[in-house]
């Protein structure tokens, strides 16, 4: 194993000196001190710095005792005039140097950013965002968004559970579509999303490697007041409820993403087949290498509504990621007063509600050159994927910022909060590949401390595309609430005020 150099523990000497380095990494540093010298005398000099700069030595101008005691006995060490001279000049010069360290790191740290609260656990938080998102996306149903803000833990079944299976894909016997057939499909379904009422079960299913979550998710949807939806676990469990908005309300750029969708991939359709006794076509969105043998997404769509009946998601070994098919539909204008809605509706009272989310800040997409300006890692492209939406918790200074990025199949969501993971999410494992703590759910996500902000990202796409998003982001040493760092911090501050 190579041996640690002074340099690799540069960010370990300010976190020890301010008390925030692990046990491992202390007893790390610890061994290397008892060799090295010279970062014994950096760790003593950062320790005076560290009491002059806080509860002890907050005046401006103070200098160290030490310090103070070592230039007069200078002063005072020699009676030849010349000599006096000399070392009294050297005593100024040393003195003022001194002051101007002073004001340079107490400007510095007096400047940082204030630290922000701890931060427990932001899954639910971001699941209930995350949520919110997807359901403004078109071609997908507020049934799937509505299980993907479920708690995992209260959803699912052993990937053995027959319950869990997916129906044989429809038989197709129709011809097949041309390109701009199956282009004015998916406009047409992503029109019907907004525009048709109807109510029914649909049953949502994530696998694996170690569990399936699954859910039945009853909805019921008319576009003057959106879609009423519960989630039930496989066994009756009703687990969260809620009303979503219609999408029409807040659309996240339907044609455009379509477009860019008919762009990215190679898409084919045909006709001829039957979901739950209607006619639907099929259309699907394929990689443009001609090797692979399966598509990356399936949609059947209603002949005569236009409605996604059915939906499955793959990654690109062909592996199931995300499906969602209707196990009873009514297509009607839907209200309190429908039986079929009564009976979808009824039954126990969920667990939780559908929360609104946390970010309701609306920036527009060409913000991101001037946030990332700020400090925030935003991009118009990220993994290969287009940024469609950018949300905050607030719009002046904010502590969260929330990144959309899609690339018209799978949505990835990034997070990006000010201040300190204080304990890892729930139902989530360290990973030391991705350096995050990882949960592979309904939503996959991974969690991570980098610097003094807090990531967390967000996918309904496969573990892979998690991963790939997770590489691209920052993974800063955790140096922000060290003083050094926080001077670092203060001076950026500063800079940029005068920029």
């Amino acid at each position: 194993m190579r041996r640690r150099s002074c340099r690799d523990f540069a960010e370990s000497r300010s976190a020890y000196v301010d008390g925030y380095l692990g046990e491992n990494e202390r007893q790390a540093l610890l061994a290397h001190l008892s060799d090295c010298a010279t970062c014994r005398e950096e760790v003593a000099a950062l320790q005076r710095l560290r009491s002059l700069l806080t509860d002890t030595g907050r005046q401006a101008g103070v200098l160290p005792a030490d310090l103070t005691s070592r230039l007069a006995a200078i002063a005072e060490a020699d009676d030849d005039p010349d000599q006096s001279r000399t070392v009294r000049l050297r005593t100024v010069s040393l003195a003022g140097m001194a002051v101007l360290l002073v004001l340079i790191t107490g400007v510095g740290y007096l400047a940082a950013p204030p630290e922000r609260d701890g931060i427990a656990d932001p899954t639910a938080a971001v699941r209930a965002d995350f949520s919110n998102a997807v359901s403004q996306l078109p071609l997908t149903s507020p049934a799937v968004a509505a299980a993907l803000a479920a708690d995992p833990r209260r959803l699912g079944a052993g990937d053995t559970d027959p319950d869990t299976d997916i129906d044989p894909d429809p038989t197709m016997t129709g011809p097949a579509l041309d390109r701009q057939r199956i282009v004015e499909l998916l406009q047409r379904a992503e029109w019907a999303s907004a525009r048709v009422s109807y109510s029914g079960i649909q049953r949502v299913i994530a696998p694996r490697d170690d569990r399936t979550s699954a859910a039945d998710v009853s909805i019921d949807f008319a576009p003057t007041t959106g879609s009423r939806v519960v989630v039930r676990s496989l066994t009756g469990t009703a687990v969260i409820g809620g009303t979503l908005p219609t999408p029409a309300a807040s659309r996240i750029a339907a044609n455009d993403l379509i477009s860019a969708l008919a762009a990215r991939f190679r898409l084919t359709g045909d006709s001829g087949g039957t979901v739950l006794g209607r006619p639907v076509i099929r259309v699907q969105a394929w990689q443009r290498d001609p090797a692979l043998t399966q598509p990356e997404s399936v949609w059947w769509i209603d002949s005569a509504t236009g409605l996604v009946l059915r939906q499955q998601l793959y990654d690109q070994t062909g592996r199931l990621v995300l499906a969602a098919r209707y196990t009873r539909l009514a297509i009607e204008p839907a209200g309190p007063s429908s039986p079929t809605v009564r009976n979808l509706l009824a039954g126990p009272t969920p667990a939780a509600l559908l929360t609104r989310p946390t970010t309701t800040a609306t920036f527009t997409t060409a913000s991101a050159g001037e946030l990332s300006h700020q400090g925030w890692f935003c991009q118009a492209e990220l993994a290969g994927m287009q940024l469609v939406r950018l949300r905050a918790d607030a719009p002046a200074e904010p502590g969260v910022l929330h990144m959309v990025y899609t690339d018209g199949l799978s949505t990835v969501s990034v997070f990006e909060r000010r201040g300190r993971l204080t304990d890892p999410p729930s139902a989530s494992a360290w990973d030391p590949t991705l350096a995050a703590y990882r949960a592979d759910a309904m939503v996959n996500t991974a969690t991570w401390q980098s610097g003094t902000d807090v990531f967390t990202v967000a996918t309904d796409g496969p573990t892979g595309l998690r991963d790939k998003v997770v590489a691209a982001l920052p993974h800063d040493p955790d140096a922000g609430r060290t003083t050094m760092g926080r001077i670092r911090a203060g001076w950026s501050r500063v800079l940029h005020a005068l920029g």
